[in-house]
């Protein structure tokens, strides 16, 4: 690639990295976000209930409740920002003539060397039409000259990002091509063709990428729509419940027993089916329950996947996952899992 007229050869080029988001870390940050929010929505709830006549509760009250509002909504909030901008966190990187330049906390560089570099890998295919851009190094050594946001380890080698803008993703590329020719690859380019040349038709499987390798997860107690509806109302009335004494006139004896009969009913409808998920990948659908053996179904052999009743408890219902094979047989993949992650689970591998 030739320097554009005016640019200096050594001008290196910016980069926006959205840094990949360690699944670990989000269920750690989501879980700590949902302790907390019980923990102020409790509070608020025996303010009101023991001192609902002190002016004081009538500000700090409500404060705890609001409090617990952005505990709760920080799951969907979490979820539209990184389908919007691709991760919580966002860097700008630079690829420059001494190689792939990472800024610190500390306003300093850190320089992985073209040198400790064994290949640039692009994929596409991420959802919203997004880039994953790992990299492998030439030895462990070399990974001292990594950022420790970026040592997420894939089939491919550690991950950058997992979803970079395409027009940024291709700037990257141009300028890996500019100062190392051939250390980028774009996996997605290399196309299996039939007996005549002709590329083979196949239809492409949305994938998210994960810390191991590329695929999309499905877990066994997914809620479907409905389920996540009741959810949210029974909380925010929990909370309503616990912060209206502060407002209006409530005799104290209701708050706390309405609030524990919710909790009763949320914990008796409560995930009861088996403990697992389904790792969808382009080759195979495969099952993996917490404890056991995982059973694994490749694509060729797949004709789809279906969903029988298995039992209904406490006002759950759940159903089994089975496998149709295209030689006829039934497989049963999973025996008892949420209606919602079975609907899920087809409607990936069925489309």
């Amino acid at each position: 690639m030739s320097t554009t007229p005016g640019e200096p050869e050594t001008a290196a080029v910016q980069v926006r990295l959205p840094i990949h988001d360690s699944p670990s870390d989000l269920r750690t940050t989501l879980g700590c976000l949902t302790f907390f929010g019980v923990v102020f929505a409790v509070v608020a709830g025996l303010l009101a209930w023991t001192r609902g006549g002190d002016r004081v509760v009538h500000v700090v009250a409500p404060a705890l409740g609001l409090l617990a509002l952005l505990c709760f909504g920080y799951r969907p909030f979490a979820r539209w920002y990184i389908r919007r901008h691709g991760a919580m966190m966002t860097a700008k990187v630079e690829f420059g003539p001494d190689g792939f330049r990472q800024p610190l906390e500390d306003k300093t560089t850190l320089v992985l060397p073209w040198d400790a570099v064994r290949r640039f890998d692009f994929r596409e295919g991420q959802p919203g039409g997004r880039v994953a851009l790992a990299v492998s190094l030439v030895d462990d050594d070399a990974i001292r000259y990594l950022n420790r946001d970026l040592r997420h380890k894939s089939e491919d080698g550690f991950i950058l990002s997992s979803a970079m803008a395409r027009e940024e993703a291709e700037k990257a590329s141009a300028a890996i091509e500019r100062y190392r020719p051939g250390l980028g690859r774009w996996t997605s380019k290399n196309v299996r063709r039939g007996g005549f040349g002709v590329p083979n038709p196949v239809r492409r499987l949305v994938k998210r990428w994960s810390a191991d390798q590329a695929r999309t997860l499905v877990r066994a107690e997914q809620a479907s729509p409905g389920r996540l509806f009741v959810l949210w109302v029974a909380w925010l009335a929990v909370i309503a419940d616990f912060v209206a004494p502060a407002f209006y006139d409530i005799p104290p004896g209701i708050p706390l027993p309405v609030a524990l009969a919710i909790w009763a009913l949320l914990y008796v409808t409560r995930y009861r089916g088996d403990s697992g998920e389904f790792a969808l990948t382009a080759d195979a659908i495969t099952w993996r329950p917490k404890e056991g053996d995982p059973v694994r179904v490749g694509r060729a052999d797949l004709a789809r996947l279906t969903a029988e009743p298995s039992g209904k408890q406490a006002t759950r219902h759940y159903v089994s996952v089975h496998a149709i094979l295209r030689r006829g047989g039934d497989r049963t993949l999973a025996a008892k899992v949420s209606p919602g992650a079975a609907k899920n689970a087809m409607r990936l591998v069925n489309a």
